[in-house]
């Protein structure tokens, strides 16, 4: 019975357990990210201080700090860079070599570009063939900024980052670009997002069988008290039914034998009718017990939904004539597959509470209709209305609005109850809606099975 609760449980822990997993995992990733982007950034701007000496430049205070940053770092001085032309490499530049040299070191493995006004590379002072030609894009904002940070994809997929400044003072170099590839550390970054991948698969896995354990045992003395009182409530029903039995036959031979003494007669009249409601309660209790279990048996036929409320219509016509109420039904032609005798026990309690809350020329209806895959059975009355505070529990266990108690409008609490878990048992659900003064309307909506719905005459 609790093994859907046990489910939602199970889903529950595990979606905790993939939030923190998906928080720690990326967290780790964003700091390692960081860290790579961040020490690129910082080799970049000690290097472009490195050239700006060089050229005898002042130092921007971004790059001044970059370089305090970074001496602190290696605890070391920074060897200079001497912007100056390689005739040597000049005459084998290509722009669309790129370099297979291996770099040693952060400050290393940095290119140096220096740019005229347009953007164009003036020479190549580095030992080694650039891997790239000039970024444009870069070239302008940093124009506009006086310097631009990016990361830029080559055309052969390497990944290289780039801080472009634009030179104030006048050396012959109106811009300076320097590049970092950094293709090992989107490497290391990515083989180490495969890793949480796969650890964190594994994690959510061993914490789905976890969590199906842990929400087992939690739920296990309540499952246990749950079967004892299900099996109590079977038990006493089952032997509150042998004295009821016993009893009802006592007061009907009784009566039967003192016929003129009037006050005996009622007396047992009253005991017949309290052993008849105790009886209809016993009934009720059993009925839940065995559907809360599922051990009701269901007979599952064709059910002409059409007859079955003529039927009902014929036997309840007297009933609500007596009490010069106006019933009213209309059918579609109708086949489902269930059991007839728990829809007409369905129907009937809802008959039986509309005709509890409806006044003397008041009005009930009864409609039966197709609703695209499923039958609409509707019981409408005219009576005093369910305030809206009540309508989320009427379908609660001995649950009874106020109006409910009253002197000869009172009932077990159950009907609803029943109703609600054999309409469920068939595949449907029950909803009730109601306006105080205006009527109730409960709703029952049962699956067709295909194939079975007959066409009008």
């Amino acid at each position: 019975m609790l093994r859907n609760l046990r489910i939602k449980l199970t889903l529950l822990y595990l979606a905790v357990a993939f939030l923190l997993v998906s928080l720690l995992g990326g967290t780790t990733y964003g700091v390692l990210f960081y860290y790579f982007q961040n020490s690129t950034d910082l080799a970049l701007r000690t290097k472009m201080a490195t050239v700006y000496n060089s050229l005898g430049i002042a130092l921007p205070p971004a790059l001044s700090l970059a370089e305090q940053e970074w001496s602190e770092k290696a605890n070391h001085s920074i060897i200079p860079f001497k912007l100056e032309e390689k005739e040597s490499r000049e005459e084998e530049f290509e722009p669309s070599e790129v370099s297979s040299i291996k770099y040693e070191g952060e400050l290393s493995s940095i290119f140096v570009m220096p740019l005229d006004s347009n953007g164009t590379l003036s020479f190549n002072p580095n030992p080694f063939a650039l891997p790239m030609l000039p970024d444009r894009n870069a070239v302008k904002l940093a124009a506009a900024n006086g310097y631009d940070l990016r990361t830029v994809t080559l055309a052969d997929g390497t990944s290289v980052r780039l801080l472009t400044y634009e030179l104030v003072e006048q050396t012959g170099i109106e811009m300076l670009q320097l590049g970092k590839p950094i293709d090992d550390q989107l490497r290391i970054l990515n083989q180490f997002l495969e890793g949480l991948l796969i650890i964190g698969s594994a994690s959510i896995l061993v914490l789905g069988f976890g969590s199906w354990w842990l929400a087992g045992r939690m739920l296990a003395s309540a499952q246990k008290a749950w079967d004892n009182q299900q099996q109590f409530v079977a038990n006493a029903s089952h032997e509150l039914r042998a004295p009821l039995t016993l009893i009802r036959a006592g007061s009907d031979a009784a009566l039967r034998k003192f016929t003129k003494e009037t006050e005996v007669k009622n007396l047992l009249g009253d005991v017949v009718s309290e052993v008849d409601h105790m009886d209809h309660l016993v009934e009720d209790l059993l009925l839940l017990s065995r559907l809360d279990i599922g051990q009701l048996k269901m007979v599952h036929e064709t059910v002409k939904l059409d007859e079955l409320i003529s039927e009902i219509q014929r036997q309840y016509q007297p009933i609500m004539a007596a009490k010069n109420i106006d019933f009213t039904i209309m059918a579609d032609s109708l086949d489902m597959l269930g059991d007839k005798v728990r829809i007409r026990q369905v129907i009937l309690i809802l008959l039986e509470n509309a005709l509890r809350h409806t006044p003397i020329k008041g009005k009930i209806s009864l409609t039966a209709k197709k609703h695209d895959t499923h039958a609409e059975i509707s019981v409408t009355d005219s009576g005093e209305g369910i305030p809206r505070e009540h309508l989320a529990h009427v379908f609660e266990r001995f649950y009874q609005v106020e109006s409910d108690r009253l002197e000869g409008n009172s009932g077990s609490g159950l009907g609803l109850s029943i109703a609600k878990s054999i309409v469920e048992a068939h595949g449907g659900k029950i909803t009730i809606q109601s306006e105080i003064d205006q009527g109730t309307t409960v709703t029952c909506s049962l699956p067709l099975s295909k194939n079975l719905i007959r066409k009008q005459e």
